[in-house]
């Protein structure tokens, strides 16, 4: 009678301490991810195995990128590897006239244009799922979306609202990428990214 207390004490310690071991490294696990800046959550999703399965969720993740390369912060390794994650989003069309070096250093010069001009992106809103446009494009049957996105810009304390509309092509293997951008009518193209 003893010995069996004695093993059911132990056990039930064991237990104790292997649950609130489980427990303590489960906290680890969760104090980490939320330590993480932006910067570096942008950086760490794996595009390749976690892609965005809508054109909406493509933008977002777009729009997250964007607010990375103007983050006070951000160092010039980071917009490398920020503009190499935004590579991982754009159509073979449009890489094709962006490659990644003239597209870098487009990024790096609209980067030091919002500091010169003391501009920044203070809020990004993108439309709503039911009004993504889905359209085929009639010459080869390709399967498009229009995104629309209204940005709110501070320039040197000036407000004012920039809008742009993103359009993607779904690939062969049923992801969502990028094909261009442009302004909506009514902007003038400074703001545009």
């Amino acid at each position: 009678m003893k010995n069996a207390r004695i093993i059911i004490i132990a056990i039930v310690c064991i237990g104790l301490i292997c649950g609130g071991f489980y427990l303590f490294s489960r906290s680890l696990d969760s104090g980490n991810e939320d330590e993480l800046t932006e910067i570096q959550k942008v950086l760490v999703k794996d595009l390749e195995k976690d892609y965005p399965k809508t054109p909406r969720e493509v933008v977002k993740f777009y729009n997250r990128i964007v607010a990375c390369y103007h983050d006070e912060k951000t160092t010039e390794e980071q917009v490398g590897k920020l503009v190499d994650q935004m590579m991982l989003l754009f159509d073979e069309d449009m890489i094709a006239k962006n490659p990644r070096d003239v597209y870098y250093e487009a990024v790096v010069s609209d980067i030091e244009s919002y500091k010169q001009n003391k501009k920044s992106i203070t809020s990004m809103k993108v439309c709503d799922t039911n009004e993504v446009r889905y359209v085929t494009d009639d010459r080869n049957g390709d399967s498009l979306a229009f995104v629309d996105v209204d940005y709110f810009v501070n320039t040197d304390g000036q407000f004012t609202n920039s809008y742009i509309t993103i359009g993607l092509r779904e690939d062969e293997d049923g992801k969502w990428k990028i094909v261009g951008v442009t302004l909506r009518e009514g902007e003038s193209s400074e703001d545009d990214e």
